[in-house]
């Protein structure tokens, strides 16, 4: 019988594979994050965003010049009549989709610093939420411009883009629509000017997004809701919003208690 003690648990006998050691911090750093946008914004340059732009462009005019005429002549006749009503459908669905994708935009930057981490696919789903960004702020343009064309409201480019310039139609509402749409816009932006003002100030400013999904929500409820599906979509896409938002502050506080207890 030996009388020498049993190795500790934390060794292993000679020859055998060295134990995996696991990381002190399951977390990316500031630095970490930092370089993975940059190496994704670099496959996004300009000149690419150009060329969409004007395929963009393009496909549109193919709509507005020949399908929509071709398959949709009713649409044409009342856009051109003398009471349209198309515009205000088309902006009123552009609104509906804008509002989607603001709220898509919330719930992908919020699954950004929770379920991503997890998962192991933060490169995506930053890649997402960047796209999400950029086509609300093309939906909001449509959903603002196509106004142009109705006449019930004779809405200019000023009262479009400056709060309270006209009161003809629920001013207070439409105010809220605006300003939420500047902070959008601002946000969206914010993708490519964080190198300029570093990861902790886009950070910062990317909270906006909370304070651009609750302008725009409201000024949907109360610029005209009067369907009850779009009541319980606006109610359902805040339940979301508010239950990931605690899930992501309460994983924040159980990392931070880990980590604190493992130093």
């Amino acid at each position: 019988m030996s009388d020498s003690l049993p190795p500790p648990p934390d060794t292993a006998p000679l020859g055998s594979p060295a134990p995996r050691r696991m990381p002190a911090k399951e977390h990316r750093s500031d630095a970490e994050t930092a370089a993975l946008m940059d190496a994704m914004l670099a496959r996004y340059s300009w000149r690419n965003v150009l060329v969409s732009l004007i395929l963009g462009v393009a496909v549109g005019a193919a709509f507005a010049w020949f399908i929509i005429p071709t398959y949709l002549p009713g649409m044409v006749h009342s856009a051109v009549g003398n009471a349209p009503k198309a515009y205000w459908y088309l902006s009123r669905s552009a609104g509906v989709i804008a509002l989607v994708l603001v709220w898509l935009s919330v719930v992908w930057g919020l699954l950004l610093t929770t379920i991503g981490k997890m998962i192991g696919q933060v490169a995506s789903i930053v890649d997402i939420h960047r796209h999400l960004s950029w086509l609300t702020v093309i939906f909001v343009l449509v959903h603002i411009f196509v106004l142009l064309g109705d006449k019930y409201i004779t809405y200019t480019v000023v009262t479009l883009f400056i709060p309270y310039a006209d009161t003809a139609y629920r001013p207070f509402a439409v105010a809220l629509g605006q300003i939420g749409y500047y902070a959008v816009v601002l946000v969206s932006v914010s993708f490519w000017v964080r190198r300029l003002i570093g990861q902790k100030s886009w950070r910062v400013l990317h909270y906006l997004s909370f304070v651009a999904y609750g302008l725009v929500v409201t000024h949907a409820y109360l610029a005209g809701t009067d369907s009850p599906t779009l009541y319980w979509g606006y109610v359902v896409s805040v339940i979301v919003v508010l239950f990931l938002t605690m899930l992501r502050i309460i994983t924040a506080l159980t990392t931070k208690t880990a980590t604190t207890v493992d130093a």
